[in-house]
């Protein structure tokens, strides 16, 4: 979270400086969306730079650093008490910097948004009533698009681990215990958090802290205690860092024992059993991209992520809306605000998603497809067939909210939702605290003792209903009505055993 500017008088201690870091390899992974690396960060410098001259070393360092081996970035610093020679505090970027190097060892991922990548369901601009039967498009356009998608990803970031480290909190503040907390990564730094430092023009990029499949947070593969971090740090810079103190300092909220970490292994199941074709809803439905948990898999699966990821982020904004619960003092009620109107129906209001804002994507993406049909020089029967079966199934969603009062769902508070929660985008343990006998075969797999172990790609993510979620997990993950019904009664009876709605 970028610190709000509140006085003058801070205005007058805030000095650009520039991190850069120097890399030791850099790996890029497959994504069909984005592009993503893996940097391992062999040392950080920090120096002050002329204002003149940090667009232009950012923008040389993010279209070159996989043969330069460094990246830059700038940040806020306050030299308040620089001028009578004190110890200046260290900002919150270079901590948040330490702390994703000490639970990644050492390792971070960049990530860079392409342009042309578009959202698949809420966030599509609906707002934008522009048809979609033009063949030309603005450059500025598709950066602008690719910018707010970049914005809403990284708002759907920040605020799931706001809400699930919230959530752990709560749990350790009542002394329960349960399987170890999904994870969600840091966003360490984005391009464009500050317009005034960043060139607006060039591609969005983000520093993300690095999960990796034989890590447990707070603990190195090999060791039982935590490492010292024994990154380099060189301070250029005239401001006088306590560098020793960010580095005693850093610490994993999270970190267990070395026999917590033992019986957790890498459970992979789930994303190499996905099938390509499958009977759902009826229907013989061909996924040819990633596939669909099998049917018989379905219901454990759904019921594990409501489980792991979708009560542990509600309950947290469930509380945060209450009257009795103010929002967290650590938390600037404008960047709070900034990042949920990143994910809203637009970017100018805080207003979640509800359910007839659903019919209206729905309706606007077929208005524009029609329209494109229509334009089109071959007559295709089946399109018009499918066209037709799409306007009744939309008539039947209006239908379903005009109307009485009583056919509405009752209100429940909005929520970050991530709305793609497939094996595709987790990453998953298997507890091997929980089985009986000692001899194990690590490789058969036992659905309840599987666990998230971390959630990613919030590129899809929306403040919406709560339910939204639901309703996307029954569509994309589940098979049958009996399986559907399963959920949403699991479901109706957390929530209105946790909250009073």
């Amino acid at each position: 979270w970028n610190n709000s500017i509140s006085s003058p008088y801070e205005i007058m201690h805030l000095k650009t400086l520039v991190i850069t870091l120097d890399l030791s390899t850099v790996e890029e992974l497959p994504s069909a969306q984005q592009r993503i690396y893996v940097l391992s960060v062999a040392q950080i410098s920090i120096d002050v730079v002329a204002a003149d001259r940090i667009e232009k070393l950012q923008h040389d360092d993010i279209h070159q650093f996989q043969t330069s081996k460094r990246l830059s970035f700038p940040i806020t610093a306050n030299d308040e008490n620089n001028d009578n020679g004190a110890i200046c505090s260290p900002p919150i970027i270079l901590n948040r910097l330490m702390q994703a190097l000490h639970s990644g060892n050492h390792k971070l991922i960049l990530r860079k948004w392409k342009q042309g990548a578009r959202w698949w369901n809420l966030n599509m601009n609906h707002t934008d009533t522009s048809s979609s039967s033009s063949t030309t498009t603005d450059n500025s356009d598709n950066n602008n698009n690719t910018l707010a998608m970049a914005r809403a990803e990284v708002a759907g970031y920040r605020l799931a681990k706001l809400a699930m480290n919230h959530h752990s909190q709560q749990l350790n503040n009542h002394n329960k215990k349960r399987k170890i907390n999904a994870y969600v990564p840091d966003v360490v730094y984005f391009s464009h958090d500050d317009n005034d430092t960043v060139d607006t023009e060039g591609d969005p990029w983000a520093i993300f802290s690095y999960f990796g499949s034989n890590r447990v947070e707070g603990l190195d593969e090999d060791e039982d205690e935590e490492r010292n971090i024994d990154v380099n740090i060189i301070n250029n810079s005239t401001l006088k860092w306590d560098i020793k103190k960010v580095m005693s300092e850093t610490k994993t909220p999270q970190s267990m024992s070395s026999s917590q970490r033992n019986h957790l292994i890498e459970c992979k199941h789930y994303p190499s059993t996905m099938t390509k074709n499958r009977h759902e809803f009826g229907f013989d439905e061909p996924h040819p991209r990633h596939g669909r948990v099998p049917i018989d898999e379905c219901s454990d699966y759904a019921h594990m992520i409501l489980r792991d990821v979708v009560l542990p982020v509600q309950f947290s904004f469930f509380e945060w809306s209450s009257s009795s619960c103010p929002m967290q003092p650590s938390i600037n009620g404008v960047e709070w605000k900034h990042n949920l109107c990143a994910l809203a129906v637009d970017s100018q209001t805080s207003k979640p998603f509800q359910y007839h804002d659903m019919i209206a994507v729905y309706s606007l993406a077929l208005q524009r497809l029609s329209t494109a049909q229509q334009n089109a020089t071959i007559d295709d029967e089946r399109m018009d067939t499918l066209f037709q079966m799409m306007h009744e199934c939309v008539a039947a969603l209006e239908h379903e909210w005009d109307g009485h009062d009583d056919r509405h769902p009752p209100p429940l508070p909005a929520v970050v939702c991530h709305m793609d929660l497939q094996p595709q985008n987790l990453t998953f343990w298997h507890d091997r605290n929980n089985d009986s006998e000692k001899d194990i075969d690590v490789d058969v797999h036992v659905s309840e003792h599987c666990s998230v172990a971390s959630v990613m790609d919030y590129e899809e993510a929306a403040y919406a209903d709560p339910r939204f979620e639901v309703l996307l997990i029954c569509r994309k993950v589940l098979a049958n009505l009996e399986q559907a019904e399963g959920l949403w009664k699991s479901y109706s009876s957390s929530v209105k055993l946790q909250t009073t709605f």
